[in-house]
């Protein structure tokens, strides 16, 4: 038999290299928390002094403010029709008996494995050609295709969590198809539809390489702006508009998990 003192050692070395990966991981991204509050005029790490004056600098700029709200127009519908697009396939390809599911599995999820730059330069022609480069359904289509795969695997990870014998015995009992979608598929799918429109929405509010081809000074987005300032400035306000990006983004990702983790409490309230 195996020694368990010798299981237990391996099992705190694996925690110890966890925590180192997690520590190089995330590191990078804490450095930005202590120079938002610099009392330095340019980016300089440590911060020699704490100041608050790059944060009231962002709340100030009228150009951060057109950005977030360009985000949010761009990000809520993205993450509405990639969630309608992204549900409606993952019950197709789950439940329905489609031939080369497996295929068509992997063509879903293919905008998620591509490097964005590849889909970013496939898609700028198409743009021209359309005339919408530049313009708001541009870059919502764009976000869109980007943000199903996040939908298809959240909603079909819901779906093969339990038997379709529910929806069997609904219509069974006389129900059509969509009083079996509306009263029994959807309840226990909920909570994977919900986390994947949050996932959806964060992933369209963080995204930058579509953001630099599709859009436009008046449609840029705040990783676009936060980009050009990089190029332009140095400023403490690049951090500061970092911060608050990074707070909202795990702000909606724990949402998420929290809502994941109570919503897979419930699966058998929702099917009595």
């Amino acid at each position: 038999m195996t020694d368990p003192r010798l299981w237990r050692i391996l099992s705190y070395g694996i925690l110890a290299f966890a925590v180192l990966v997690l520590i190089y991981l995330v590191l990078p991204t804490l450095v930005i928390v202590p120079l938002s509050f610099s009392s330095e005029t340019f980016l300089s790490f440590p911060p020699p002094g704490f100041s608050l004056q790059w944060y009231d600098a962002f709340a100030q700029s009228l150009d951060y403010r057109i950005a977030i709200l360009n985000s949010v127009k761009i990000g809520l519908p993205a993450a509405l029709f990639a969630t309608v697009f992204g549900t409606l396939a993952a019950l197709a390809l789950v439940r329905g008996h489609l031939p080369g599911r497996r295929l068509l599995s992997a063509l879903m999820i293919a905008p998620l494995i591509l490097p964005q730059i590849v889909l970013a330069i496939g898609l700028f022609p198409i743009m021209v050609k359309l005339g919408i480069i530049g313009s708001y359904a541009g870059i919502l289509l764009g976000h869109t295709v980007l943000a199903m795969p996040l939908v298809f695997i959240t909603v079909a990870a819901a779906l093969k969590s339990y038997a379709p014998t529910y929806e069997l015995a609904a219509m069974t009992l006389g129900a059509n198809r969509w009083n079996t979608f509306r009263f029994v598929t959807l309840p226990m799918i909920k909570p994977g539809v919900i986390v994947g429109f949050i996932f959806a929405f964060a992933f369209s509010f963080d995204e930058l390489i579509l953001a630099i081809f599709l859009t436009n000074p008046a449609t840029r987005t705040v990783p676009r702006l936060l980009w050009e300032h990089l190029n332009y400035q140095m400023t403490p306000v690049i951090a500061a508009a970092t911060v608050v990006l990074l707070v909202i983004t795990l702000s909606m990702l724990a949402i998420a998990a929290v809502y994941a983790r109570t919503g897979a409490r419930k699966p058998s309230g929702a099917a009595s």
